[in-house]
């Protein structure tokens, strides 16, 4: 009984490494394997000639499979195996004129500033370089039509395992300004470009830092959120939130699917939903030994104060451009001379302005005040459980009853203890921190010209 058991699992163990061999062999020579474009891709190339001894030298270029390393970039890509309209060696040219995938060469000129010999594909494009499949490189849709399509054509489905997909377009511009300084001067990367500056605008920087600037309350968007490993993201809630997103109630939510997992859907949703069905923390203390307020970060769907009759305060495509921006901090080896540096960030002192209520204006933005305060200081934020119903003071209702001084003593010392609401609940996520030790004086005073010249007039008994 054992030796006929073991002869048996030994053909077994036989026949799947035959198996295993006849796949490694013949599987880059069946449809969609590297070898049968790298075939089809000589025909073409033939049949656009006109001199027979172009057509042997081409249909007499071995099929093997091409490989660009770049130790600068610690990478290996295998890329223009598939993709041989962007191989040095089958198309010197680095130009044809066909327009279908694998075969087209590479749009823009972006080759002529970027050769592959020194950059190769994945540092822009994402993937698994080293893959010489269509599923192991990791290939991302652009959208819903596309993604049915290659389900269809190639089976696809996300690559397991792997943290860093391609990045479709628009998102593939965040790796424009992962090397480029003046990124915001360059044609093609107006979305990344966005990104930056509502970040700047809608108070992030209030809250969260960027690559170490920034306020205190809460990650670092460059050093933790952009390089964050999905294993430590929770998708507990990301199904409803997708659901949310559609226009649909979250009692509608399908099972989260692969491809929804992703780091960049979890950046993005924080601004197509309210973070509180993301983030809803446990602020009954049903799971914990004390209750957690939800998240601090605002719901952006909602007009803002400013605005309120121009929509909800970030579009679809404002979302789309801040993962965009937050994405192009991801950590990378990328060594200094591949680095183009942009201009100097203006501060305080390098800003001409034409009056103080403009300097102050500027103060307000660039230390991300509105991320309590709202934009231009017309609507105070939510804060869970904070005094007073839940809301931060609107400052244009509440700077007249300070005097200057009062406020002055407010910016340099902050509010680090927030009142609660209910004593027993959670603590408020958001609070005051202090400005004396990173706000100039100049600045404060500057600040507060703004915020006086905006404030409603108190009425005098």
């Amino acid at each position: 009984m054992y030796r006929k058991l073991f002869i048996l699992g030994n053909i077994t163990l036989l026949v799947l490494f035959m198996a295993a061999v006849v796949e490694d062999l013949a599987g880059p020579y069946l449809p969609h394997g590297w070898a049968a474009y790298q075939i089809a891709y000589r025909k073409m190339q033939a049949a656009a000639e006109s001199a027979e001894e172009a057509k042997k030298a081409i249909m007499g270029r071995g099929i093997q499979i091409q490989q660009i390393m770049t130790p600068d970039l610690g990478q290996i890509d295998r890329c223009t195996s598939c993709h041989a309209g962007m191989d040095s060696i089958a198309t010197p040219s680095m130009q044809n004129s066909f327009t279908d995938n694998p075969y087209k060469s590479h749009p823009g000129n972006f080759l002529k500033d970027h050769p592959p010999e020194k950059f190769g594909c994945v540092i822009c494009h994402g993937g698994q370089g080293i893959a010489t499949t269509f599923l192991g490189a990791a290939h991302t849709p652009k959208n819903e039509a596309q993604k049915l399509e290659w389900e269809k054509k190639y089976g696809w489905k996300p690559t397991e395992h792997w943290e860093r997909p391609m990045l479709a377009v628009p998102y593939i511009q965040a790796s424009c300004a992962k090397c480029h300084g003046n990124f915001e001067s360059l044609p093609g990367t107006e979305v990344v470009s966005q990104g930056k500056k509502l970040m700047a605008t809608h108070g992030c920087l209030g809250c969260h830092q960027w690559k170490g600037w920034g306020g205190p309350i809460s990650v670092d968007l460059a050093e933790e959120t952009a390089t964050k490993p999905v294993g430590r993201i929770d998708f507990s809630h990301v199904a409803e939130a997708i659901a949310l997103s559609e226009g649909k109630p979250a009692s509608e939510a399908h099972t989260l699917q692969p491809d929804q997992a992703t780091l960049l859907n979890w950046i993005r949703l924080h601004f197509l939903v309210d973070p509180w069905v993301l983030v809803p923390g446990d602020p009954e203390a049903k799971f914990n030994t004390e209750p957690i307020a939800p998240s601090g970060m605002q719901n952006f769907t909602l007009p803002s104060a400013a605005f309120p009759d121009q929509g909800p305060e970030l579009t679809p495509d404002d979302a789309t451009a801040l993962t965009t921006y937050i994405l192009s901090a991801r950590s990378e080896k990328i060594p200094h001379e591949y680095y183009i540096p942009g201009p100097k960030e203006p501060t305080f002192a390098d800003m001409h302005f034409n009056s103080r209520k403009e300097a102050g204006k500027w103060v307000f933005d660039h230390y991300g005040c509105a991320a309590c305060h709202g934009l231009n200081a017309k609507g105070g934020r939510r804060n869970f459980n904070y005094q007073g119903g839940g809301m931060e003071p609107v400052l244009v209702k509440t700077i007249g009853t300070y005097t200057r001084d009062e406020l002055r003593k407010k910016l340099q010392f902050g509010v680090p203890i927030v009142a609660k609401d209910n004593p027993k609940g959670a603590t408020p996520p958001l609070f005051m921190p202090p400005w004396k030790d990173r706000m100039s004086s100049d600045e404060m005073d500057a600040l507060m010209d703004y915020l006086f010249s905006i404030a409603e007039k108190q009425e005098e008994f």
